[in-house]
């Protein structure tokens, strides 16, 4: 895939740009338009101090999980871990696909495969951990004033694509020993790439090491550090609350008065559905996604504005940024 980034690059663009050009040329006036050249400079300021904490809250997160499993990194080298992920991700269906860039990275310094994918997977968890707490919470205050309409499919799916996800996870984890047995059985599928036969073994006892590797930090991680894991999830929480205020910081800037609540829980919908493998990066379903729950409280004019702002503030910025970043360390390594 990363032979044709630059065709991913291009489908990604073309992809939100025409959502975002369908969803503008249906909705957007010459009035909503004058609001947008009206908002405040500072109020833009504080969108990108907001997403520049995200990504620091982000960083950090990596920090206190790779601590847990004895590694000690820079905050700065979890900030660039941090940018190059986001930029695989824009390119890889669903938004998910940057963890094998954080995995790959993570492991270059003293840390195993099998603590960086412990490190990497253990952070999905505690963000799917924090998600599916908070949602059911939040549309329970705010009773049937939300109407998710045809998006409850995608989230029935996405529900049991991330359940079924995490059960294989947790199976994986408790039946560790059941499982490495059952590893030596890919040594077939070796054969096809690796001829020599002590080759093969040795990349076979590779594998079941890093496969133990990953299953200890695992419980360490879980079971063991509970300090880290506990301030794990606060650094979590404040991760997606400085992000979730974009949207209303814009809508605020537009005129609108945002229900904090309807806003948040809408992201926090969108993040759930994005995960499912139709579109790189979840572009095209982010935007449609966020106009069908926005416009339930805000004029659709405004709503495409907002997530037109939005998106160049988070994933467009992302896409950018990322790109730099992964450059820079193409031309390092």
């Amino acid at each position: 895939m990363f032979k044709h980034w630059k065709i991913w690059f291009i489908v990604v663009v073309i992809i939100s740009g025409v959502s975002m050009g369908i969803i503008y040329y249906l909705t957007v006036n010459p009035e909503d338009l004058h609001r947008l050249m009206e908002i405040p400079i500072y109020i833009l300021i504080l969108a990108v101090v907001a997403h520049i904490l995200n990504l620091l809250f982000w960083s950090l997160r990596i920090k206190i999980l790779s601590l847990s499993v004895g590694e000690r990194l820079s905050l700065y080298r979890c900030f660039k871990i941090v940018m190059v992920n986001l930029f695989v991700a824009a390119l890889t269906p669903s938004g998910m696909g940057g963890e094998p860039a954080r995995i790959y990275m993570l492991s270059e310094g003293n840390m195993s495969g099998g603590d960086a994918t412990a490190v990497t997977i253990g952070e999905r968890i505690i963000d799917f951990i924090f998600i599916g707490a908070t949602i059911p919470i939040f549309l329970l205050f705010l009773g049937m004033s939300m109407d998710i309409g045809e998006i409850k499919y995608y989230l029935i799916f996405a529900s049991i694509f991330l359940g079924s996800a995490g059960s294989a996870l947790l199976y994986i984890v408790i039946r560790a020993e059941k499982v490495k047995v059952k590893l030596a059985k890919i040594e077939k599928i070796l054969a096809l790439f690796i001829k020599d036969e002590d080759k093969r073994k040795e990349t076979l006892e590779k594998i079941e090491e890093e496969f133990m590797a990953f299953v200890k930090s695992t419980k360490t991680l879980f079971a063991l550090r509970k300090g880290y894991l506990a301030l794990t999830f606060i650094v979590t929480a404040a991760m997606w609350f400085v992000d979730f205020t974009i949207i209303p910081l814009i809508l605020i800037g537009l005129g609108e008065n945002p229900n904090w609540l309807f806003m948040f829980t809408a992201q926090l919908i969108i993040i759930v559905v994005t995960v499912i493998p139709i579109s790189p990066g979840g572009s095209g379903l982010a935007e449609f996604t966020a106009y069908l729950l926005f416009s339930q409280r805000v004029p659709p004019g405004i709503a495409a504005i907002t997530i037109l702002l939005w998106r160049i503030l988070t994933f467009y910025t992302n896409l950018v940024l990322g790109f730099v970043y992964t450059l820079s360390y193409i031309a390092k390594k």
